[in-house]
């Protein structure tokens, strides 16, 4: 009995020297914990330098000399019948036609715009209590074409001939490029090297070094046709004279740099 009451006694002993050992460990253990709480929040994980960019937008613009026109032209009739002025239209157009293909210009180079027929009315206004009264007083036939010229010097001679047989209305002439592949071209070259300028002038600014192009965009290529305003045939005389001038072609590109650290 006696032996036994001794090995309880031991294990007793043994178990409290335990939880001793464990309670003079825990403050050991929990110190790391109470000290990253009184230094705060950790510090922000630093961006890699990859992944540090500049975006930067340009325009670039040249100039060049048209070199093709478009001029649009119109004969006009009027006649008390439908059918009178559609005839009447047919004939001043066939020797509109006949007098352009006379300056060598195909049956490409000319196209219908647009072909109208419409009554036209007389309004006579009432008396006091009485309404007014419309009387129909015939019929108007307008036929319109465009004439492409790719000899900008012709364009005088084309609006002189066209007059001379029948045309009623010159409506504009719009000249452009025949091809503006190469002036686009030139056009997105100089507003990439603008954009790196600016973005150069950036990176020195904030004390960096710019990196390589990670990416660019472009909107287009935009082309404003010169147009001369509408004439009427009785306001032009011959020889009519004709200036172009230039075109602007202009081209808008986004890029997006690498900023490197200053070396």
């Amino acid at each position: 009995m006696q032996c036994e009451q001794d090995g309880r006694v031991r294990v007793k002993t043994n178990i409290l020297r335990n939880l001793i050992g464990l309670a003079a460990a825990a403050p050991i253990l929990a110190a790391p914990a109470d000290a990253r709480a009184q230094q705060g929040p950790p510090a922000p994980v630093p961006v890699p330098v990859s992944e540090q960019t500049v975006t930067v937008a340009a325009a670039g613009r040249v100039t060049r000399e048209p070199d093709r026109a478009e001029l649009s032209l119109a004969v006009e009739t009027f006649a008390a019948t439908a059918q009178e002025a559609a005839a009447a239209n047919a004939d001043k157009m066939q020797a509109l036609l006949d007098a352009l293909r006379r300056l060598g210009l195909d049956d490409d180079d000319i196209e219908t715009m647009s072909y109208q027929l419409h009554p036209e009315y007389d309004f006579t206004p009432g008396e006091p209590r009485r309404p007014g009264e419309q009387r129909l007083v015939g019929y108007r036939a307008r036929n319109m074409v465009r004439v492409t010229i790719d000899e900008i010097a012709r364009v005088g001679e084309v609006i002189d001939a066209a007059i001379a047989a029948g045309a009623d209305r010159v409506h504009g002439v719009a000249f452009r490029l025949s091809d503006p592949e190469e002036a686009r071209q030139d056009a997105i070259r100089d507003a990439i090297a603008k954009a790196r300028l600016e973005a150069e002038t950036i990176a020195g600014a904030i004390g960096r070094t710019l990196g390589p192009v990670l990416a660019v965009t472009t909107t287009g290529v935009f082309q404003p046709p010169i147009v001369m305003a509408r004439m009427e045939s009785a306001a032009v005389a011959a020889p009519t004279p004709i200036e172009p001038g230039e075109l602007d072609i202009t081209a808008s590109v986004t890029m997006v740099f690498r900023l490197d650290p200053r070396q």
